[in-house]
């Protein structure tokens, strides 16, 4: 094998194969930090799509639950106001009845 064979399999300087991550992996060690894969991929850029996917769907949850509040809080406006005519309609029914019976005596 020549020399620039053996250099491409050196994992202290190779780009290929699992290479990059062993040298992440031994980085975290270090550090005293856990090593992951998903963290490795995320570092690199690896997973850039992955994580814009979880913003959005993340954004999506954000937004049905803002969107169901405000389903809730037109809901109860719409309760009340119909309570608020219920009563206004009963009192001037019964303020009716009461007058017309005051004038047939």
């Amino acid at each position: 094998m020549s020399e620039n064979n053996l250099n491409r399999s050196n994992p202290e300087t190779a780009n290929h194969h699992w290479f990059p991550f062993l040298r992440y992996k031994k980085e975290c060690e270090a550090a005293g930090k856990e090593t992951s894969i998903n963290e490795w991929m995320r570092a690199t850029g690896q997973l850039d799509a992955k994580i814009a996917h979880e913003e959005s769907v993340a954004l999506a949850a954000k937004l049905a639950e803002e969107k169901e509040a405000d389903a809730k809080k037109a809901i109860e406006k719409e309760t009340e106001e119909r309570k608020t005519a219920l009563k206004k309609d009963m009192q001037q029914s019964t303020k009716s009845i009461s007058e017309n019976e005051s004038a047939k005596n």
